[in-house]
């Protein structure tokens, strides 16, 4: 089954949206965003969460402390990484890791294993923000990638859009932000639920 990522999480009310209709994740943005999360809002909400969901922190070339610090304040499950964090950034933190690659051409897969055993995940790059930015990239970069580099799908995903995504990739999982959120910010739980139906429909179909 593709796993489904609900990023840009704000509130508890949006966490337990995503906890009802099935997510594997969701993401808590620790970076310069619009969808910027304070510590202590975060912790209030992940502690009612308990184990119910994974709860990911999502930081933008921060100090390496500060990420522990929050990670503990937070009882944050899996870190993802924006920037460019090296690979013995990623090996210092004591949790599960995701690593986002802004692609511009098809990723070099030699690249990539410098990073292993961290989760890869493959987004649209945008000079103005690091995720979020409600664009897709060419998914023919990704046609010719290794099978055993097992990754997780960004950019521009939505209920319209992210079957057919599935269908061409079978990607590990899919991370959607703005593809689910009303037109003026905020998440939209009829998107999230259609974007998980649409999810699970495209599963039973590569299945058969």
């Amino acid at each position: 089954m593709t796993l489904v990522k609900i990023c840009g999480i704000k509130n508890i009310a949006e966490a337990v949206c995503a906890v009802s209709h099935g997510a594997w994740a969701i993401g808590e943005v620790f970076a310069p965003s619009p969808r910027r999360l304070g510590v202590e809002e975060a912790a209030a909400i992940n502690c009612t969460l308990n184990g119910s969901i994974m709860k990911t922190g999502v930081f933008v070339n921060e100090k390496l402390e500060e990420v522990e610090r929050i990670v503990k304040l937070c009882r944050l499950d899996m870190v993802q990484l924006h920037g460019d964090e090296p690979p013995e950034y990623l090996d210092e933190l004591k949790l599960p890791v995701i690593k986002s690659f802004s692609l511009t051409s098809s990723p070099d897969p030699e690249h990539l294993r410098r990073w292993r055993p961290h989760i890869y995940l493959f987004d649209t790059f945008s000079i103005s923000v690091r995720g979020g930015s409600g664009q897709t990239f060419n998914w023919e970069w990704l046609d010719g990638l290794p099978r055993e580099i097992r990754f997780i799908l960004a950019g521009g995903l939505n209920p319209g859009n992210v079957r057919a995504a599935i269908q061409r990739l079978r990607p590990l999982a899919v991370d959607v932000s703005s593809g689910v959120e009303y037109p003026g910010g905020g998440k939209d739980p009829l998107l999230i639920e259609a974007f998980i139906r649409e999810v699970k429909e495209a599963d039973a179909s590569v299945s058969q």
